[in-house]
């Protein structure tokens, strides 16, 4: 299921743009889904047939997780989350300001740098926050 529909045409047709802009130039990404906090797909890129489904709920599910743990600890919101592996790496990464709220799941194989993966990340999520409030 896809909540592209309720977020408008412009804005996620924008925000199509910037994950091919963000896959393409950035070593490593295998695939991406930008997801609704209730974990509803509304882009993606590179994702097999029922993937991107089921990358956002699962990644929602990761960010709120996330969230409940950071605020536990004291350090207010989680931002971003790293899973880290021999064969690759998932970055879910919160989209700053966005309303309602949206997250990255970046999935990556073992020819990214963290550093690099999490700069662009972090980049593409900016360009997509601003796509969605113009």
């Amino acid at each position: 299921m896809s909540a592209g529909p309720r977020f408008g045409r412009v804005a996620t047709g924008m925000a199509q743009k910037h994950l091919d802009t963000f896959a393409q130039t950035t070593p490593g990404v295998v695939s991406a889904v930008l997801m609704s906090a209730d974990g509803f797909e509304i882009v993606s890129l590179q994702v097999g047939k029922g993937g991107a489904a089921r990358l956002a709920a699962m990644g929602s599910s990761l960010s709120a997780i996330g969230s409940a743990i950071a605020k536990e600890a004291g350090i207010v919101e989680c931002n971003r989350m790293v899973i880290e592996s021999d064969s690759g790496t998932v970055v879910i990464m919160n989209v700053p300001e966005s309303r309602p709220p949206m997250s990255l799941a970046v999935i990556a194989n073992d020819n990214s740098m963290l550093g690099q993966l999490l700069w662009s990340a972090k980049t593409c999520c900016a360009a997509i926050a601003r796509a969605f409030r113009e």
